[in-house]
């Protein structure tokens, strides 16, 4: 997967970039296969930190995930578990309940019936 870990207005040093590529191969690993590509922007506005991540999956998924807080780290732990939620959802809805049935439904023939038009 290909990452771009970018700041606005703030120095990424590498421990937090680690950081990021390490959290995010776990959630996108868990739940989806084959990730092309990650962007995630780190901003400051003020005292407060804002993370705003976009995961492209190769079904054509695009999930995006916000937070804002006052710790960059806790920050990136909170979208990280947006992104997360996403991703959990989007399997469940994948997924084919009814592929372990292990009896046939059962077919019941339907009743016909011929109606005679009115005369008149």
């Amino acid at each position: 997967m290909r990452y771009q870990i970018t700041g606005k207005q703030i120095d990424i040093g590498e421990a937090l970039q680690t950081y990021v590529k390490e959290q995010l191969n776990d959630v996108v690993g868990k739940y989806a296969q084959r990730p092309t590509d990650a962007t995630i922007v780190f901003s400051k506005t003020g005292t407060e930190y804002a993370c705003e991540t976009t995961i492209h999956l190769s079904t054509g998924l695009t999930a995006q995930a916000k937070a804002h807080g006052f710790d960059i780290y806790p920050t990136f732990a909170l979208c990280c578990e947006k992104m997360e939620k996403q991703l959990r959802r989007y399997k469940r809805r994948l997924k084919d309940h009814h592929r372990d049935r292990s009896q046939p439904v059962e077919a019941i023939g339907a009743s016909t019936y011929v109606i005679a038009a009115g005369e008149g």
